[in-house]
């Protein structure tokens, strides 16, 4: 009896949380499970700010920064390590960069979680899924990036798109189809090359276990290239990194 509550209840909270999931609030439904802990995503702004306020949002007003990190993740490094099976990582789309969103920077620490409430609609969450291929990562980033922009959910992801649209991915990784590894600088080196205006200080590699996972470019509001500060720049201290291949 007692073993059959318990099933019941684990298949209750699964329920639960695919539910959270589809709607954009699963942090809000595990923080209320745990007892309203906070937020159960990891912070993804770079690595050296970790260590500052996570309310800086909360005190910040809307559209109060100084400038745009577009950060833009190596599918298949996410892929490795995906164990849902995701449409993402299915082989279906040959995904390569994907947009992991628009973050709204200041030249020390960074707004979050913004005191916004409207909701992502469905037509921009299908307008945005060819570059940003999961529901509750759109629904993630305009909860916590999204709504300290100033902008309505709508707007916010069409500057997310022509963010995105303005960085042209050079050849070598485009439908990369076999396993490389390269040195961070010539990560750079190779965006800079196709990007007229971009320099080193306006672009930074992020890595893990010695694989690409990010390639982050730095805009002002008008989606100029600009330089990033210091706390964005270059955070890859490996020598090289390898780049898994393209599914699909």
């Amino acid at each position: 009896m007692n073993r059959n509550r318990i099933l019941g209840g684990i298949a209750t909270l699964a329920v639960g949380a695919f539910l959270a999931w589809q709607n954009g609030t699963l942090d809000q439904f595990i923080g209320q499970q745990m007892g309203g802990q906070g937020s159960a995503f990891t912070n993804d702004a770079p690595s050296s700010q970790r260590q500052q306020s996570n309310n800086r949002g909360a005190q910040s007003a809307t559209g109060d920064f100084d400038f745009y990190v577009l950060a833009m993740s190596w599918s298949p490094t996410f892929c490795e390590d995906d164990t849902r099976n995701s449409d993402q990582c299915s082989g279906r789309r040959p995904y390569g960069f994907v947009a992991h969103g628009l973050w709204p920077q200041n030249e020390q620490g960074w707004p979050e979680n913004c005191n916004v409430s409207a909701r992502v609609p469905d037509r921009t969450v299908s307008e945005m899924l060819p570059i940003m291929p999961a529901k509750g990562l759109i629904f993630h980033q305009w909860k916590k990036h999204g709504t300290c922009s100033g902008l309505q959910p709508d707007a916010y992801f069409d500057t997310v798109k022509d963010a995105f649209q303005t960085v042209k991915i050079p050849t070598a990784f485009d439908g990369l189809s076999r396993t490389i590894t390269v040195k961070p600088r010539v990560i750079e080196e190779a965006f800079i090359e196709v990007n007229p205006g971009l320099t080193d200080k306006m672009i930074s590699i992020s890595c893990n276990r010695k694989r690409l996972r990010e390639v982050r470019v730095c805009f002002d509001k008008d989606l100029n290239f600009r330089q990033c500060s210091k706390e964005v720049q270059r955070e890859c201290r490996d020598n090289a990194v390898r780049m898994p291949p393209v599914r699909g």
